[in-house]
């Protein structure tokens, strides 16, 4: 028996009531966990027809090993199933969440839970040690996220975990969230929806006796006093755990090596103080903001707002269940870009006009008009329950641009129907070539892939000497050419860092970065870590800099007992990676779909003064695009797995599947030569 797994993985049919438990063990640690199982079970529930609105489209809670451990950032759950956000397909796609749900959901005795079919009315599912239960939600219904914790919290006790939506999911909003608590939540892919169209409010978890087993407790805690020491920046400790700021605390918080996590910034991890509810209520409320709802002066398109506004409006989108990130990232953005081709709609009826500065970067100056916070909180309610425009905009801004005629101005902002995110364009900094890494992972994955890959965007130049403006890391970062040296011992390529002094080699070996970092992604989200603290990439002490990279792989072990390599964690991502295209394949995935992100990428970053270039060059990215193919065991053709590399990874029933596909007249793209 393995350590780190409780044995089960309930599955619940709503249509039906059926209730069954399958034995974790067929999967793991084959899968790992997480988003590995995640994938593989949403394969053996979905198939070629199955849509995000399909009773068969599972919707999939998974944990990993050392969920419920003492390993540091595990206490994560993965969702995973096809999301409604993807445009012009709902993709395959994870989204993940901290809090207390995951480790409670081990304690009750579960891995993972998959939730399939339609109930006829609203209900919400109770899971215990002993009892398994669909309640009647009827009275939780047209409830905020916040509102129904607290009445299920009194109704099952303080020490239960609930996700639940509001009512954006209830209204099948395609970028609507699952939220936990008042600050995690599930944010990208639309999950919330797929709740909303099953008609199921929530999932509440009682923990009981269950107690996840560790093979080798001694060992787990040696790795323990070690990882932990490695996790942030040495002179971190320079900086408060508290600032007093009088309206607000601004909370140091250890996140990655990333100087504005690190509390230097007062933006994110702040926690505000009986902010009076002006715009969304009576009364006040305290809590935490995050780096989107810390700027939401942004999400409304107008500087000026004061620090208790920003605060409110971005709880109120938590309550509703909405995605930050989409309206920060997303529609902003395209509103902006809209305004600036003369095209910008009335927004709830009202004709408005934004910041005047042009592009759509941050705005430097307030604007004498725009979104109002009355207005703001009109449009987002607008949204949430699909009231006027705002049910265009429910549809995502993709979609709600085709039903407006702005599709000309989408694809400026949005690629695989997700908005900016660590992509060299907006917002992120991202200097050349690390966007050119961006490029590839945005191009070949179903949904923004920095949920869980932001350790080459960010990790990385956060440690170059040159690119830091964080002088307090000074010490903690590493000068360029030495970072060069050090990756291209970690990714056993040559050039995997260079291009930033060196042009021409700015597309060479970007090929094995992506793929380095694909299945980092995938074990840090299937142990899981936190994808902000791991990979530990640099240290900048050591002499040859490179970091502790197989520190997942060693907590791994001690929890589980297995005795993996590095080698052997990456053939198990690699088969996870594998299971993700194939479905993606399955849903009618080809080159084209890749290809479609050259365009975003086409645009000039809005970085002016940054060195290199700053446009994408075609041919050379669609070169690399072959070799990362190739690299891969994929049709260079197609972008599809192919039955050799399948059956290399245990995957023939898979590979199997595929080749019906195209027997039966799957279609697939090929490659573009410009």
């Amino acid at each position: 028996m393995y350590g780190g797994y409780v044995g089960k993985i309930l599955r619940i049919d709503l249509t039906n009531g059926v209730i069954n438990k399958l034995n974790t063990l067929n999967y793991v640690p084959h899968f790992i966990g997480g988003i590995g199982l995640g994938y593989r079970l949403l394969w053996d529930e979905t198939n070629e027809e199955t849509t995000e609105w399909s009773s068969e489209n599972a919707l999939i809670f998974a944990s990993g090993p050392c969920c419920g451990t003492p390993v540091p950032t595990s206490g994560r759950t993965e969702v995973i199933g096809l999301a409604p956000q993807g445009y012009p397909v709902p993709w395959a796609a994870v989204s993940g969440f901290g809090g207390d749900f995951g480790p409670k959901m081990k304690f009750a005795g579960y891995d993972a839970i998959i939730i399939t079919g339609k109930a006829t009315s609203p209900k919400y599912l109770f899971v215990s040690e002993t009892e398994i239960q669909l309640l009647d939600a009827d009275f939780l219904w047209g409830l905020t996220t916040y509102s129904t914790q607290g009445v299920l919290l009194s109704r099952h006790s303080n020490d239960v975990a609930i996700a639940c939506i509001g009512p954006a999911g209830e209204n099948r909003v395609r970028w609507a969230t699952i939220m936990s608590r008042t600050n995690n939540a599930a944010g990208q892919g639309g999950f919330g929806a797929v709740m909303g169209d099953k008609k199921l409010k929530a999932i509440v978890v009682k923990p009981g006796s269950v107690r996840v087993p560790i093979a080798h407790p001694d060992k787990l805690l040696e790795e323990l006093q070690v990882i932990a020491a490695e996790m942030s920046p040495k002179d971190q400790n320079r900086v408060p755990l508290f600032t007093d700021k009088g309206r607000y605390t601004i909370h140091r918080v250890s996140c990655a090596y990333s100087g504005c996590t690190g509390g230097i910034n007062e933006c994110p991890q702040c926690y505000f103080k009986s902010v009076p509810l002006k715009h969304t209520g009576h009364g006040s409320m305290s809590g935490h903001t995050y780096c989107a709802a810390g700027a939401a002066n942004l999400l409304l398109l107008r500087s000026g707002y004061s620090e208790e506004e920003n605060f409110e409006i971005g709880k109120l989108m938590d309550q509703l269940g909405l995605n930050v990130w989409e309206a920060f990232l997303g529609m902003n953005w395209f509103f902006q870009n809209c305004q600036n081709a003369g095209k910008l709609p009335k927004i709830m009826g009202e004709a408005i006009e934004l910041n005047k500065n042009g592009p759509a970067v941050y705005p430097k100056t307030e604007c004498s008009a725009g979104f109002t916070a009355e207005l703001a909180v009109k449009w987002l309610r607008g949204v949430a329950f699909r009231e006027g425009e705002g049910d265009v905009w429910a549809e995502g801004t993709p979609r709600g641009a085709e039903m407006m005629g702005l599709s000309e101005e989408v694809w400026k902002t949005h690629k695989h129907g997700y908005g900016p995110h660590w992509d060299g364009r907006y917002l992120h900094f991202v200097h050349y070539p690390v966007w050119i890494y961006s490029a590839l992972s945005w191009a070949t994955q179903g949904r923004d892939p920095f949920n869980q890959e932001h350790g080459y965007p960010e990790r990385y130049p956060s440690f170059v000497r040159e690119w830091s403006n964080q002088s307090l890391w000074d010490t903690d970062t590493i000068p360029y050419k030495e970072i060069c040296r050090a990756g291209a011992k970690i990714y056993g390529a040559r050039y995997a860092n260079e291009g930033w002094d060196k042009p021409d080699l700015g597309y060479i070996d970007k090929e094995y970065v992506a793929v380095w970092h694909n299945h980092r992604a995938i074990i840090k989200s299937s142990i899981p870590v936190c994808d902000r603290q791991f990979p530990l990439l640099y240290d900048p002490y050591k002499k040859d800099k490179i970091g502790d990279v197989d520190a997942e792989v060693r907590l791994f072990n001690a929890v589980v007992g297995t005795d993996w390599s590095l080698d052997d964690m990456n053939k198990a991502a690699e088969r996870v990676f594998n299971v993700m295209r194939a479905l993606h394949v399955r849903q009618g995935r080809n080159r084209k779909h890749d290809e479609s992100i050259i365009r975003y990428f086409e645009q000039p970053a809005n970085w002016p003064d940054e060195p290199g270039p700053q446009t994408i060059d075609v041919n050379k990215f669609l070169d690399l695009l072959d070799r990362f193919y190739k690299l891969r065991g994929w049709d260079k053709n197609t972008g599809c797995p192919t039955r050799a590399k399948l059956e290399e990874l245990d995957l023939k029933d898979v590979a199997d599947e595929l080749t019906n596909k195209r027997r039966n007249g799957g279609k697939h793209g090929s490659r573009t030569r410009r």
